[in-house]
């Protein structure tokens, strides 16, 4: 059991790198060029290696090496297009028949990627700079994502996929759905005193500051019980949870709460304050997982302020505030070495974190 967990860990990680990305649009970029009007080809945007990308017409073929990626070209309309998924993209309407060209025990299936002869390649953070340069030396054209810390870092990292993809007023309309839904609960919640949680995932591990499920937390009316202490992704101990006492837990449909005496002796488990969330949409940074993964959070903690009533459909928000801005350039790589936050970085964690990546979708 201890070995599956260090499994799970890892796959968990590999859903939230590879899924997203904090890169925006490179610095020479006028503001027309970041509307979502303007998506023509050839288009050059620089990835997190610091290559400069170019596409000289809109990509019909595509493979993408996340859950995450996948889910979000699902959102803004590029989804006939996609012609390879990760192994935990099953979830999504669509998958069974496509085929796995990155899988959690098997790596990158560089043959079978190669054979789809795919004209944009989407690699998560958790591949490293070698592999992508691997795939790009066997004639690929790879675009590597950042891994987003935040709600807004998303968004970012779906107006970039749009604009790579041609489906720039899709990731406009997606990004304002998601915006307002996360405004609506924002401003439900403004008013109402903010418990204590913690996530918990994988027999003890859980999410400090600088990740977009803390900033989850945060639009949901919670405070991230380790924000302080913990950055990234890194293993609780005991002693922490006990001393730490979070009036809620946060947990996915995968895991569930570790059965030990420090979890048993938490306000949130003797008071029944726990939140299950399907693990697809808690550890995948994406505008489907962040509205969810938000709005299930805040239902539980905060019932009164958050129903249904105040969830917002696609269909009622205007094309008119879909508008799609970027800003910046990407931060950087998340690799082996400089992955999210496991404390001291090692080798060890970062096989980890490169296997949990991958995962994440509840098998």
């Amino acid at each position: 059991m201890r070995l599956i967990s260090a499994v799970l860990v890892c796959t968990l990680l590999v859903a939230l790198a590879v899924g997203g990305t904090a890169s925006t649009a490179t610095a020479g970029d006028s503001p027309a060029q970041r509307t979502a009007g303007d998506c023509s080809f050839p288009v050059t945007r620089t990835d997190a290696t610091g290559t400069a990308v170019t596409l000289s017409e809109r990509p019909d073929r595509i493979a993408t090496l996340s859950p995450s990626a996948a889910q979000t070209l699902w959102e803004i309309g590029a989804r006939a297009r996609v012609v390879g998924v990760s192994e935990f993209a099953g979830y999504l309407d669509g998958t069974d028949d496509l085929p796995v060209v990155n899988t959690a025990s098997g790596g990158i299936q560089s043959e079978r990627l190669v054979a789809l002869d795919p004209d944009l390649v989407i690699a998560p953070g958790t591949i490293s700079n070698e592999t992508v340069a691997t795939l790009r030396d066997q004639g690929l054209t790879v675009y590597a994502m950042d891994t987003p810390a935040t709600v807004e870092g998303v968004a970012d990292a779906t107006t970039r996929l749009g604009r790579l993809t041609g489906e720039c007023t899709g990731a406009a309309e997606t990004n304002a759905w998601m915006r307002a839904n996360v405004a609506a609960v924002r401003d439900a919640v403004a008013d109402d005193p903010r418990p204590t949680a913690l996530y918990v995932f994988s027999d003890g591990w859980t999410v400090g500051a600088d990740t977009f499920i803390s900033d989850v937390f945060t639009t949901a009316g919670t405070r991230n019980v380790v924000a302080g202490t913990v950055s990234g992704y890194a293993r609780v101990s005991p002693e922490v949870v006990r001393e730490r006492n979070p009036e809620w837990i946060v947990y996915n449909s995968r895991d569930g709460i570790p059965d030990t005496a420090a979890y048993r002796e938490t306000t949130a488990v003797r008071e029944n304050q726990t939140v299950e969330v399907d693990v697809n949409y808690l550890n995948q940074p994406a505008p489907r997982s962040i509205v969810r993964a938000t709005r299930t959070v805040a239902t539980a903690v905060h019932p009164t302020a958050v129903d249904e009533a105040s969830y917002v459909p696609r269909s009622a928000v205007e094309p008119a505030n879909a508008t799609a801005t970027t800003t910046g350039t990407p931060t950087g790589r998340q690799t082996a070495g400089d992955g999210p936050g496991f404390g001291v970085v090692t080798a060890v964690v970062g096989v980890l974190f490169a296997l949990l990546l991958v995962h994440g979708r509840r098998r």
